[in-house]
């Protein structure tokens, strides 16, 4: 328990409160000790005075001074706090696990490639949750959804073939433990990568069946070549069929990216340089990206000065006497016989932004956007989806808080370069909150990507009009070969005709 004074200033009034209680007492110890009157006379004299002096005791109001001074300058036991939004992703990295990993087409074998690359992703999935499935015969969590790299990255190293309970390729039996552990964890959606050197048709067809009424993605990562090479044992040979032949796995990327389009997915192919990867770096794509995060920041301190009332208002009824019974009687008689329905008798002590604060804790988004708060009232805009209107609200708030979830409205809205803009400005407020370091960062390699794909659609629109010009090229010359053509025809049929006549004249000769 912190206590502070929210308007320490106004204690300043103690000095004059101080100043004329002291005055009081002295009059009072003046008048106590001057005995100008017979004791006999003053008994019947001076009755009305002595009862006037008792309604108005100096250390009544004195005391009652004090409260109220204190309670002015807002004693202060706990603090308000407002949610803060960050990225909330989800993901379940699915590594293959079986035995056609230590093919050798690539060097030194697929197996250690692909780990290598898992830990290059591993370095991208560092906003939001990541899960880590391996499959061979069948699937097993290696680990749940977590936000610790660090965890995972010291998991993967030891991920082989010879782990694995029994020996196979149930890919399959994979998806389904990811769909498992992301609706365990309450995500309507998120991304499956799954990490392979080769799928069969059959598998294929299983998956589609599988995510077929599912709101999750599945991208592919295909270590491998359509070559292949035989596959190396760690004790030594090469594995060989029932047959005796050397099983030669070959990886089929057509079929692969096909399945990755399905589920709105994509197809990496491994390359030696570490660009292939960046393809999976984290994206904005709904509403549910960005999520009340277990970090919350102070919004305001509770002012207790107000439950003061409870002191005050006995305090007065001493000061006023008879006009505060006759208070407290109209109180009574024009008590009304139902509950106001606008809120019940502990909102009386509470401000608008207390009460609004309330009711977004209590989910009650609409109720709470009465909040005088900016940051609040913004706050449970953004709940509510009117992320439009929540930005108007956020735009002029001049906490950190408040511009970072400005920001997060802006980004939800597709406005990156503004939603950039928010973020380094609450990064200068607050240089160590993370957050917005990492939503910032979010946001600029989604901007990225998508000036990428405008440059590569302004590319294919050039190279399409490019190819039209050269049609259309063709075209002419082919039409003023024609021409050409239909002209050597016309001069030789002339020359022909000459030719005839001057033969029918000779012969007439």
């Amino acid at each position: 328990m912190e206590f502070m004074f929210i308007r320490p200033e106004l204690l300043w009034l103690l000095v004059p409160w101080l100043v004329i209680s002291s005055i009081q007492f002295i009059r009072r110890a003046k008048h106590q000790h001057s005995d100008l009157i017979a004791p006999h006379l003053a008994s019947v004299m001076l009755v009305e005075s002595k009862q006037q002096r008792k309604q108005h005791s100096p250390l009544l109001i004195s005391v009652f001074l004090l409260v109220a001074i204190i309670c002015a300058a807002g004693p202060s036991f706990e603090k308000q706090q407002v949610p803060v939004y960050q990225a909330k992703q989800a993901r379940v990295l699915l590594m293959d696990m079986s035995y056609s990993m230590y093919s050798t087409d690539i060097t030194p074998n697929r197996l250690t490639q692909a780990r290598f690359k898992a830990l290059d992703m591993i370095e991208l999935f560092k906003e939001g949750e990541t899960a880590l499935v391996a499959y061979a015969g069948d699937a097993f969590v290696v680990s749940p959804l977590t936000s610790d790299a660090a965890t995972l990255a010291n998991l993967i190293p030891s991920l082989s073939p010879e782990i694995m309970p029994s020996r196979g390729s149930n890919v399959l039996a994979g998806i389904s433990e990811s769909i498992t552990l992301l609706k365990q964890a309450g995500y309507a959606n998120g991304d499956i990568i799954l990490v392979t050197d080769g799928l069969e048709q059959s598998d294929v067809d299983d998956i589609n069946a599988e995510l077929k009424d599912q709101t999750f993605t599945l991208s592919i990562y295909g270590v491998g070549t359509e070559q292949g090479a035989p596959i190396a044992l760690p004790e030594g040979g090469f594995l060989k069929d029932r047959s005796g032949q050397i099983v030669v796995p070959k990886i089929n990327y057509s079929r692969l990216s096909g399945l990755a389009k399905r589920h709105a997915g994509q197809l990496v192919r491994y390359k030696p340089s570490g660009d292939d990867i960046k393809a999976f770096t984290p994206k904005l794509h709904g509403q549910s990206e960005l999520s009340e995060s277990q970090q919350s920041k102070t919004l305001w301190r509770i002012d207790a000065g107000q439950y003061g009332l409870i002191i005050l208002l006995p305090l007065a009824l001493l000061l006023m006497r008879r006009a505060g019974l006759t208070l407290v009687a109209l109180l009574f008689v024009m008590q009304p016989t139902e509950q106001a329905m606008a809120a019940d008798w502990q909102s009386w002590f509470k401000n608008a932004d207390q009460n609004a604060l309330s009711e977004y804790q209590k989910e009650n988004y609409a109720q709470a956007t009465s909040a005088e708060n900016a940051t609040l009232k913004g706050a449970a805009l953004y709940k509510q989806g009117d992320f439009e209107q929540a930005a108007e609200v956020l735009k002029d708030t001049a906490s950190s808080v408040g511009q970072y979830n400005y920001g997060n409205a802006l980004a939800q809205q597709g406005k990156l370069d503004e939603a950039i803009e928010a973020y380094n400005k609450a990064l200068q407020l607050d240089p160590n909150m993370s957050q917005a370091a990492d939503n910032n960062k979010l946001v600029e390699q989604l901007k990225q990507q998508q000036d990428d794909q405008q440059q590569q659609q302004g590319d294919q629109q050039q190279q399409q009009g490019d190819q039209q010009q050269q049609q259309g090229d063709q075209q002419q010359q082919g039409d003023q070969q024609q021409q050409g053509d239909q002209q050597q025809q016309g001069d030789q049929q002339q020359q022909g005709d000459q030719q005839q006549q001057g033969d029918q004249q000779q012969q007439g000769d």
